[in-house]
């Protein structure tokens, strides 16, 4: 079978691309023509490719993932059908990319795909595609869709929160920096020139202070140059998951700042593994899904690890416990969910305790961080100005002798 793109108008005049695996060009006009739709276009098509030719067509953003999954759920849970809901969804998307992969979802549903399978195909990310996935095997896709949406919605809110904490500290720091580059560029090469000409030797800061300016003047290029190559590096080297894995153990290792990577992971692991099992998706395939919305490696093989042991009947808490990455009192009321038969009511509990807990810290955090960057800028300025005052101080005092 090859693979075809095609352009088709439905039955209301819109209209729709896509593309379709068949023997022919005569069976793609065939099975558009009993989907109701008239082909205008057909083409064969290289693999890889997405309706329309355009690659922004396997991504769609957050926002508009969210709006997806919440109006997949409430048209599911009015008992529409799958097609027409796609149908009405791809109608009510505000961009053109947005309508264009939702057709396109469309299209693939219409050919016998499963929605997730389909999803997956153009570009959502993983572990959505799995709630997804989970939801149609166990006939309850309309519950996951509005659980998942909830799950995105909150993590893009506690997203922006801890952007709006770090947001003031960063613009500090990056002030800062630029206006010490100024001064050290721009500045002290001009009060180098002065001390040049009046001759004598200059303090030891003073020249420290000339010695960095000239090494910004003259080799500033490829200092940038360098930076932004040790960049690169760390991005490259962030795709290699032993790499990985040490960074997030060092990264857990460091005081209040792995304490509060430890209640983030708790929190997302804990609320969308209470979302999943209280969706009536079975346990395994929940846990599996749960440990794949991890972000850090050792936290991630920990939850894996758990699955694997309640797999042969253990106790999800006593593991999560051995782990040691699991705060005790999150162990605490696990263990209390799983006697009690209530764990999703516990784990969505857990969820909103520690995230309402990672809020404050991280606000108590940045509070504490940003007189420690005014302290620091106001060191460094004085710094630089205490190299240019005290050759003058010195030349004042030769003249008063």
């Amino acid at each position: 079978m090859s693979l075809f793109t095609y352009e088709a108008v439905d039955r209301r005049g819109r209209t729709l691309k896509g593309e379709m695996d068949a023997d022919s060009e005569r069976a793609v006009r065939s099975q558009l023509k009993s989907s109701g739709l008239t082909a205008r276009r057909v083409e064969a098509a290289r693999r890889g490719h997405t309706a329309g030719g355009e690659g922004s067509l396997r991504k769609l953003d957050e926002a508009q993932t969210i709006t997806f999954m919440q109006q997949l759920a409430t048209l599911l849970a009015a008992g529409m059908p799958m097609v027409e809901a796609l149908d009405s969804i791809a109608d009510s998307m505000e961009t053109k990319r947005g309508r264009q992969l939702v057709t396109a979802l469309r299209q693939q549903v219409l050919e016998g795909n499963a929605l997730a399978g389909a999803m997956r195909h153009l570009g959502f990310d993983e572990v959505v595609c799995n709630m997804v996935a989970a939801g149609e095997e166990t006939g309850q896709l309309d519950a996951v869709s509005s659980r998942l949406a909830q799950v995105l919605e909150h993590a893009r809110e506690l997203r922006q929160e801890v952007l709006s904490a770090v947001l003031y500290p960063l613009i500090v720091s990056g002030f800062g920096l630029l206006v010490m580059v100024f001064l050290l560029t721009v500045v002290v090469p001009q009060i180098a020139g002065v001390f040049d000409r009046a001759g004598g030797n200059l303090p030891a800061l003073t020249t420290a202070i000339i010695y960095v300016s000239n090494l910004l003047r003259e080799h500033g290029i490829w200092l940038l140059g360098g930076v932004l190559l040790l960049g690169a590096a760390y991005r490259f080297a962030m795709r290699m998951p032993h790499i990985r894995y040490r960074r997030d153990l060092l990264l857990l290792g460091l005081p209040a700042i792995g304490g509060l990577l430890r209640k983030m992971e708790t929190a997302r692991y804990a609320r969308t593994l209470g979302m999943l099992l209280g969706g009536g998706v079975p346990v395994l395939s929940a846990l599996h899904i749960a440990s794949q919305s991890l972000l850090l490696e050792p936290v991630r093989e920990a939850a894996v690890a758990a699955r694997e042991s309640m797999r042969e009947g253990e106790s999800l808490a006593e593991r999560l416990r051995l782990s040691g990455y699991i705060p005790p009192l999150a162990v605490r009321l696990i263990s209390v969910g799983e006697q009690s038969g209530q764990l999703d009511a516990m784990l969505l509990r857990v969820a909103d305790n520690f995230d309402a807990d990672t809020s404050r810290n991280l606000k108590r955090l940045v509070t504490m961080l940003e007189p420690v960057l005014v302290m620091l800028m106001a060191v460094m300025v004085g710094t630089l100005a205490m190299a240019i005052l005290l050759p003058i101080m010195e030349m004042n005092e030769l003249v008063h002798r």
